[in-house]
């Protein structure tokens, strides 16, 4: 039995969040696209990339530890600024805590300037600046998202390796029976000139030919996802949603493609 039973099990590592007209925190460059494209990213690397954001000045990657019913609301109403997108993966509690992941540290403004100067880098980038009545300035309060952060160091690179077993506990989508989609790169293309046959009954040789072009495509699917449970947002609620099965994706994109994949 839980040691917390009022607390979930699985923390939650939306890949997209609502965003404000003013956003002030860039993009990074592997963060691009829909929430839909950061988790195909994620599912087809087995990595969780921690990057630099609010009140941070070194790479971080982020987790909820909301309730069900937080969960709901967040998905379906959201707050502040709008529903989160329905994307994104649940990993185990117990394992981040033995990687390093902590609670945020909700402070004042004062409080954080002071913990900047006075704590350790590991600590004082897991603070999050907490006013929901400033004296001064605008308010922030982000409590809702219960926010936990795993804090990687000044070297080396930030990244969760997402294939430890046990870890990922679910996968949270938006479309019923959703795979990550396959990856193709074109390796190369070739040009080759194929002679035009004779007409038997002319007397004027053939000339010329036809140009043939090939190209070689290369197919990658998302291995790290295979067999991960899925979670379907319905509009309600989260329901199971079966199991990603790679291998079936595999065979069935061999016959659709009409090619073999390196």
């Amino acid at each position: 039995m839980s040691a917390h039973p009022d607390l979930p099990d699985a923390l939650v590592h939306f890949t997209g969040r609502p965003r404000s007209k003013d956003e002030k925190i860039p993009v990074p460059d592997f963060a691009h696209g829909s929430a839909e494209d950061r988790l195909v990213s994620i599912l087809h690397g087995g990595v969780l990339r921690g990057s630099v954001t609010y009140w941070t000045d070194r790479p971080v990657a982020c987790f909820s530890e909301i309730t069900e019913e937080a969960r709901r609301v967040m998905l379906r109403d959201g707050v502040h600024r709008g529903s989160y997108p329905p994307w994104g993966v649940m990993l185990d509690r117990a394992k981040l805590v033995e990687l390093g992941a902590r609670p945020a540290l909700y402070v004042s403004r004062t409080e954080y300037d002071q913990m900047r100067v006075e704590m350790p880098a590991r600590t004082h980038n897991r603070c999050v600046v907490y006013e929901p009545r400033p004296l001064y300035g605008q308010p922030t309060d982000w409590l809702f998202e219960r926010e936990w952060r795993l804090v990687f160091g000044a070297m080396g690179t930030p990244e969760l390796d997402l294939t430890q077993e046990g870890l990922v506990t679910g996968v949270i989508t938006g479309t019923p029976g959703w795979t990550p989609p396959p990856r193709r790169r074109v390796i190369k293309d070739s040009t080759s000139v194929l002679p035009v046959l004779a007409n038997p009954d002319s007397e004027v040789a053939p000339s010329g030919g036809m140009t043939m072009t090939t190209r070689e495509v290369r197919t990658r699917f998302a291995g790290p996802a295979h067999g991960l449970r899925r979670l379907c947002w319905d509009g309600e609620d989260l329901v199971d949603d079966g199991k990603f099965d790679i291998e079936e994706q595999q065979i069935r994109d061999s016959f659709d493609f009409g090619g073999e994949h390196p």
